[in-house]
């Protein structure tokens, strides 16, 4: 029985420790100023799964490894928010998002996250949109 305790309590604890800010702490340096994670939650795409991507990596059932989907010239937004983008640039994160397929959607919304990319405003809607279609499908 203590062994129980001790492990749900150690479980708690980590979780606690990865997913919740506390008073005092810094923020996150990945997260951009004004975007907000799901409660509880590191990942933007939360909203359009059944189980958090965070959950997953915790679990062992997601790479955090960098995955390109032949889209290596998106490195070069490196450092930009997500209103920081010209109409020819959100084109080429278009160009992007509309050549892969249903299934790499969540996955390259992943390889950008890890990569330190933000999506264009637009783009991230779109995306967004694509991957809820998706699921539902």
């Amino acid at each position: 029985m203590l062994t129980i305790l001790v492990v749900g309590g150690a479980i708690v604890w980590l979780i606690d420790k990865l997913f919740y800010q506390h008073d005092g702490e810094q923020q996150d340096p990945d997260q951009q100023p004004g975007q907000q994670a799901a409660q509880g939650c590191a990942d933007e795409t939360c909203g359009i799964r059944s189980i958090c991507p965070s959950e997953q990596i915790l679990k062992g059932e997601c790479k955090q490894e960098i995955t390109y989907y032949d889209d290596e010239e998106l490195d070069d937004f490196k450092g930009r928010g997500e209103n920081d983008y010209t109409p020819d640039e959100q084109e080429q994160w278009r160009d992007v998002l509309y050549t892969l397929q249903p299934a790499d959607l969540l996955g390259w919304g992943q390889s950008i996250k890890h990569r330190g990319l933000v999506m264009p405003a637009a783009i991230r809607q779109e995306f967004m949109q694509l991957a809820a279609e998706h699921r539902s499908a």
